[in-house]
């Protein structure tokens, strides 16, 4: 039965609005890229299409301590999400076993740990690695940007793991498994979607923070990306395509990451939405 012209008018006008929006998405990512390729321009007077496209932009940047925004950046993103997953796993697991109610008192705690405002974090971490010496460290980095990860996880961690089969769990105990041997050889494995998920956004949330890198790190060969870019675009230098660069640059792990995961991160939002 073929589709009657209203029906079929509807799929066109559907199919037009989709590609409106995502060309409204698109549009940064190609201005990103048009005005890298313009070392010339600033940000008032850059040219749709570049006219003489040049990489001088991306050398600026690479120049500026680019590479070394990237180490920090990826060393840092790493090492939150593993600090995240060491402290979320066992903590959503164990939550997900309990059945009181101080449960639901630490939820609460945990989804009031994620309204507090960033800046009262960096403030309080600011005073507390100057003490420590962590500062300008991955240590300080690491430790900040975790705490972003460690509620979110342990929130969809425990949703899912609430829907596990406790019967498989149990059977495991009488096989000889103890608490961290069912925790790692059962629950880890069929948790792997939501535990990817949850390293994802942690990852995310590490690798775009400017906040944290402003203020607990002063030395340049530590600033993360997020941070380079921000002081190339203040700089009073023409830095509009090296700033432009740089963000281009920066935007493809997390690109190459999202799309290397989305379908496990699509999964694990599902199980965690409790459907």
């Amino acid at each position: 039965m073929s589709p009657t012209p209203a029906r079929r008018s509807r799929g066109w006008f559907w199919t037009a609005l989709t590609v409106a929006i995502l060309i409204v998405y698109l549009f940064p990512v190609y201005w990103m890229l048009s005005a890298s390729l313009q070392p010339e321009a600033n940000s008032t007077d850059t040219a749709w299409i570049p006219p003489a496209p040049s990489l001088g932009g991306y050398e600026q940047a690479f120049a500026d301590g680019g590479l070394d925004g990237l180490r920090v950046s990826i060393i840092t993103a790493i090492g939150s999400v593993l600090l995240t997953l060491i402290v979320a796993v066992p903590a959503a697991y164990s939550l997900s076993r309990l059945r009181s109610r101080a449960v639901s008192l630490g939820l609460i705690i945990l989804l009031l740990a994620q309204m507090i405002p960033s800046i009262v974090l960096a403030n309080s971490f600011y005073a507390m690695f100057n003490t420590w010496g962590a500062l300008n460290s991955y240590i300080g980095l690491i430790l900040a940007n975790a705490t972003a990860g460690i509620p979110f996880a342990i929130i969809l961690l425990r949703s899912f793991m609430l829907r596990l089969d406790t019967e498989v769990i149990e059977a495991s105990t009488l096989d000889g498994l103890g608490p961290i041997g069912s925790l790692w050889r059962i629950v880890v494995p069929l948790s792997r979607n939501a535990i990817i998920t949850a390293g994802v956004f942690t990852f995310l949330f590490a690798w775009g923070d400017l906040l944290f890198g402003l203020t607990l790190v002063t030395q340049r060969d530590m600033y993360p990306v997020t941070v380079l870019i921000y002081s190339l675009a203040n700089s009073n230098m023409n830095t509009w395509a090296a700033t432009m660069g740089a963000s281009l640059v920066a935007s493809l792990p997390a690109l190459v990451l999202v799309l290397a995961a989305q379908r496990y991160v699509k999964e694990g939002v599902i199980a965690g939405s409790g459907r």
